[in-house]
């Protein structure tokens, strides 16, 4: 082989990735520079794992602007994440930290340097002292853009930072992007788990920070053609010709999401290199122990209803799946699904499920779960619920089942524990890499 076996290991998790190992997303990174070019305001929304700090990451370097054959002497870019402003949350302690940032790029800027220290040292933050920094901005013909991640802490209140600080917070943003010519100055992108709408305090009608004044996107999975030109791209550069074959099992179990991408790719590549992974058992437990956080996150931010339908969709497919089938085994799967769009449309936009439509013609209208694993986490969930695994009252009440399916229910639930120890093995869910271990393509140190 042409690679050293102490070559570095190419993929990355953990944290944001750097632009260089950034992948896909052009759609919305092109969303993101219409909104920079035209001074608008973006909030983008996504799983935990779906790559918004990246995203953010790359949207600030320099080098995506030159692609963009834009110039980045004409902006200050602030970049940083909401929930490092310590001990806690508050608007004081957001701005200082915009602000000082901000002094930092203008330092041959006198009128600006000193509109600035003047703010800093009254320590208030008002809204007329902030169109006043902007409007120095605007004389200097530059603008200051905004990289918020994880803007949601803005949006709870702690104990140091009330709703009613809230408000006035909130109430400061929205007449920055809303009034006057300072307006123009300012461009703001942040990212949230969840929809702006949804966390805050109950504000009045018509004094939303958000109505008519952002635009959403949710980052969704990457597409199966995004992740085959980027492990394409990594086997050529690396010369792995074994990654190109593994691209269907990657993507079973991460389910397109990048920070399951990355950590799946971190560990084939060590079990190649190294050897140290030997069996897709200790692949698995490898791979659900260090992505533990992701589905724990996707478990607890869905609400009563989407537990319910994602309890009732890991079940109606356990019999099939035990069975090495794809198809559901529960009668009249589709018909109770249908009654339910707006939740699944939610847990589609999180990237927890997504149609068979998208995958493959044949199965049209059935629904999957997006990783074989979050799968499997909801099946130990309802395992780890009670002693025996069922579904409660409210939740057959709430999916609408016939006596008919409720009975075919009971005998999939009892399953569960008939095939428990399959089911306790996430190594049985691992769906096509469980071959690759198996024929050798991986888990064999490189020559």
């Amino acid at each position: 082989m042409n690679i050293k076996s102490n070559q570095n290991n190419p993929f990355y998790f953990g944290g944001a990735v750097s632009p260089d190992k950034f992948m896909g997303r052009r759609s919305d990174i092109n969303a993101a520079f219409d909104v920079i070019y035209n001074r608008m305001y973006l909030a983008i929304q996504g799983s935990s794992g779906m790559g918004k700090s990246s995203l953010l990451r790359y949207i600030a370097a320099p080098e995506t602007w030159k692609t963009k054959n834009l110039d980045t002497s004409q902006v200050f870019i602030i970049f940083f994440n909401c929930s490092e402003i310590l001990p806690s949350f508050t608007a004081i302690g957001f701005w200082e930290k915009v602000l000082s940032s901000l002094k930092k790029q203008v330092e041959d800027n006198e009128a600006l340097q000193l509109a600035i220290e003047q703010i800093l040292a009254q320590g208030t933050y008002s809204v007329n002292e902030l169109r006043y920094m902007l409007a120095e901005i605007g004389k200097a013909n530059k603008f200051l853009l905004l990289l918020l991640d994880n803007f949601d802490v803005a949006l709870y209140p702690n104990a140091i930072y009330t709703e009613d600080d809230m408000r006035s917070f909130l109430s400061n943003l929205r007449n920055l992007a809303s009034h006057g010519q300072e307006k123009d100055y300012l461009c703001v992108i942040l990212t949230s788990l969840k929809r702006l709408s949804e966390m805050g305090p109950e504000i009045t009608p018509g004094t939303s920070p958000w109505n008519n004044h952002y635009t959403y996107r949710y980052l969704k999975p990457l597409k199966q053609q995004e992740v085959s030109n980027w492990l394409q791209n990594v086997s050529a550069q690396y010369s792995l010709p074994w990654l190109i074959d593994l691209q269907a099992g990657i993507q079973e179990i991460s389910g397109g999401n990048p920070a399951l991408l990355q950590s799946a790719g971190f560990l084939l590549y060590r079990a190649w290199r190294d050897g140290d992974i030997a069996t897709v058992v200790d692949f698995a437990r490898e791979f659900e122990k260090v992505n533990r956080q992701y589905f724990s996150i996707a478990w607890k931010l869905s609400t009563d209803d989407e537990k319910s339908i994602l309890k009732f969709l890991a079940l109606s497919r356990l019999e099939g799946r035990l069975n090495h089938k794809r198809k559901y085994t529960l009668d009249g799967v589709d018909i109770i699904l249908s009654q339910k769009d707006r939740q699944l449309r939610e847990l589609e936009e999180r990237g927890i499920i997504r149609c068979y439509l998208d995958i493959d013609d044949s199965e049209q209208g059935d629904y999957v779960f997006t990783s074989s694993i979050m799968e499997w986490w909801v099946i130990k969930e309802l395992e780890n619920s009670q002693n025996q695994p069922d579904l409660a009252e409210r939740e057959l009440v709430f999916l609408n089942l016939s006596s008919k399916q409720i009975e075919q229910m009971k005998s999939i639930m009892k399953q569960v524990w008939q095939y428990k120890d399959t089911i306790q093995s996430v190594a049985g869910w691992m769906g096509k890499l469980g071959g690759a271990f198996v024929k050798g393509v991986i888990g064999q140190s490189p020559a």
